[in-house]
């Protein structure tokens, strides 16, 4: 039997499709018990006018429910039509501020583990403040690694 493709051992999930956000937006949860990891891709447009804020929450339920802020790490790239990837870095439960001009047009990967959750919130989203009158161009993609690797991945907003 061959080696299994990218689509076995990585559950893609779009959560956010590619559009302009003008209000505080969150992801659907995805369900971490299922799940070692997840990294959730963004990509960023034009960010005008203000900042919006990036924070990562777990919660009891896909829809948010008793949602908490909690600790990630990240990794920004350089601008757009570049192969850059900058250092590792911790966002903290305060999120973190997407500058206006700051980050425009890059890609940001937030990777949360499935361990740094407490044991009653299975499930992480993002959420998006919104700072002002802010705008924000972007889409986000979730990969989300399996505990266990099969040909149809497990739904990872359940």
């Amino acid at each position: 039997m061959g080696k299994k493709n990218l689509g076995e051992r990585i559950h893609f999930v779009p959560l956010i499709a590619a559009q302009q956000i003008a209000a505080t937006t969150s992801t659907g949860g995805i369900n971490m018990g299922l799940f070692n990891q997840v990294d959730f891709i963004i990509q960023l447009g034009d960010l005008a006018t203000a900042d919006f804020t990036v924070t990562v929450e777990e919660c009891t339920a896909t829809g948010g429910t008793s949602n908490d802020a909690v600790a990630a790490e990240y990794r920004m790239s350089a601008a757009a039509a570049t192969d850059t990837m900058g250092a590792v870095t911790a966002l903290t439960t305060s999120g973190l501020a997407l500058a206006n001009a700051t980050y425009d047009n890059m890609c940001m990967i937030i990777t949360v583990d499935s361990d740094s959750l407490t044991d009653t919130h299975k499930y992480v989203r993002l959420t998006f403040t919104r700072g002002g009158s802010a705008t924000a161009y972007m889409s986000v993609v979730a990969a989300c690694y399996p505990r266990y690797q099969t040909a149809t991945p497990s739904a990872a907003l359940t």
